[in-house]
């Protein structure tokens, strides 16, 4: 890790220009280390195969992801990770584009491991300090929206099984699952902080532009149906904000075939949002924000 270790430094420089070359570099250093792990004999275990077959799945898949990386590319995602609840800006900017571009390159991570890891790092706690919580949520937001930008939460391809055999297919890069946890964690960051909402709504509407324009998903069509069930019924039918409604305009634009006029109900009295029958409920839900 010699070689990447001066590098995260200038991921934190006021310059963009800085970070930006910091985060090329970065990224193509982690890249040839991969490239040399694949590149190395295969070590195998026979002790370790007769272990594995007593762990379950989701145990097997992160140690699978763990020995298909480098030792440099492990420290590069945790300290990538835990680097967005820097309380400078500029970290939080430098590292997270350095995060979605790792995780645009590497075929041996899955979304749902990096979903979690970025919960287990932003957790906050009643301890902590006014400025130390806003870091942390700071952080969840950040990596979420790293998770999507990567696309590596809507990828179609499965994970390598080895690098020494690279058209070996292991288990699903993205799940249903992942995706679920990700907008959750991201409508509950807006309940939590109303000066989060904004964020926290855009990364929503740019998941599900991701999602939809995503090709070969096989659990797409069961996504779209858990979004319009999670953001407009239940608990989330009565409460509109701005941020909903500049969802739901992207939403009747990518999906128009949904039941709309029962979806908006009884807030809104027709289903092309932008209406003069509905302008009365959209100017009161504008008025309301605070």
């Amino acid at each position: 890790m010699s070689t990447t270790l001066p590098l995260f430094w200038p991921l934190s420089s006021a310059s963009i220009d800085e970070r930006l070359d910091a985060s090329v570099k970065l990224i193509n250093g982690l890249q040839q280390f991969q490239d040399s792990k694949a590149a190395a004999p295969a070590e195998s275990d026979a002790s370790e195969d007769d272990s594995d077959e007593y762990e379950d799945k989701g145990d097997s898949t992160k140690k699978l992801n763990e020995d298909l990386n480098s030792e440099d590319v492990k420290y590069a995602l945790r300290r990538l990770i835990r680097g967005l609840a820097s309380p400078r800006e500029s970290s939080r900017l430098g590292f997270s584009v350095a995060l979605t571009e790792l995780l645009a390159r590497l075929n041996t991570v899955d979304a749902a491991g990096i979903v979690s890891s970025i919960l287990e790092a932003s957790v906050t706690s009643n301890a902590m300090k006014g400025q130390e919580i806003r870091d942390t949520l700071f952080a969840r937001l950040f990596g979420l929206t790293a998770v999507i930008q990567s696309d590596l939460l809507f990828r179609t391809s499965r994970l390598t099984t080895s690098l020494s055999a690279p058209n070996e297919s292991g288990p699903a890069a993205s799940t249903l699952a992942a995706f679920q946890t990700a907008i959750t964690e991201l409508i509950n960051l807006g309940e939590k902080k109303s000066w989060l909402r904004e964020s926290s709504w855009w990364s929503i509407s740019l998941a599900l532009k991701y999602l939809y324009s995503t090709q070969g998903l096989e659990w797409k069509d069961e996504a779209i149906e858990w979004m319009v069930e999670t953001i407009y019924r239940g608990d989330q039918a009565k409460e509109w904000t701005p941020e909903k409604l500049a969802l739901t305009l992207a939403f009747q634009e990518l999906v128009p075939n949904q039941s709309w006029k029962d979806i908006l109900a009884p807030t809104f009295r027709n289903q092309a949002l932008v209406s003069s029958p509905n302008l009365p409920a959209i100017a009161r839900i504008l008025k309301e924000t605070d």
